[in-house]
């Protein structure tokens, strides 16, 4: 076998192992979403105090034990993990594990089976106001309203869709400080439902203050 053959299966075996380890953080890259589309993915969402911590229970995992403050969401399979009082993610940092803060409250929005760096978690004292109500209710009455990422002018400057609202996930006061909410629009076939941005006097500071 001569040596470009060699080198080709080298390159190959490179390939193929960093293929298989890669690294840590790709595996841990999320989309970016508004704390609305947390909202309306989650299995659970929840208002809680961390209690307790634990790496010793499950192994690969820490577990939190936690008080259940409020339960905003839930499936049936989330009520009865949450009755519980435990929530677990992945030990190392490395494997998408997120660390929670022993006797802080905090929002969490999450999906079964484990929390992740995708999962939705705050500090609730470092919530605005407009994350706080959205989370306590704003967002439910919104189901129909989907907030998609977009990219760049061209992607503002594209059609609009009537549930759809277009998010910059670089925009910061529309993130903190606005909702995608339902509003009424008389047309000459009648009234119907568009959604579009509801933005709080904070927005108008915010974008005033960049």
């Amino acid at each position: 076998m001569d040596l470009r053959k060699h080198l080709g299966l080298l390159t190959l075996l490179l390939v193929a192992v960093f293929a298989f380890y890669g690294r840590p953080a790709d595996a841990c890259s999320c989309m970016p979403s508004h704390p609305q589309t947390h909202f309306a993915q989650a299995d659970y969402v929840v208002q809680l105090r961390v209690l307790r911590k634990s790496d010793t229970i499950e192994p690969g995992r820490t577990t939190y034990k936690v008080h259940i403050k409020r339960t905003y969401k839930a499936t049936s399979e989330a009520r009865r993990m949450l009755r519980d009082g435990r929530l677990s993610t992945p030990q190392d940092d490395a494997m998408c594990g997120i660390n929670l803060d022993l006797g802080k409250v905090y929002i969490v929005a999450g999906r079964m089976p484990t929390l992740n760096i995708c999962s939705y978690y705050k500090e609730y004292t470092r919530m605005t106001i407009t994350e706080r109500h959205g989370f306590s209710g704003g967002y439910a009455k919104a189901t129909n309203c989907t907030v998609t990422p977009c990219f760049g002018e061209r992607c503002f400057k594209g059609r609009n869709y009537a549930d759809t609202c277009k998010w910059s996930p670089f925009g910061k006061c529309e993130t903190n400080y606005s909702a995608c909410m339902p509003h009424k629009v008389q047309t000459v076939n009648g009234v119907i439902s568009r959604c579009r941005w509801r933005r709080t006097q904070l927005y108008r500071k915010c974008m005033s203050n960049p």
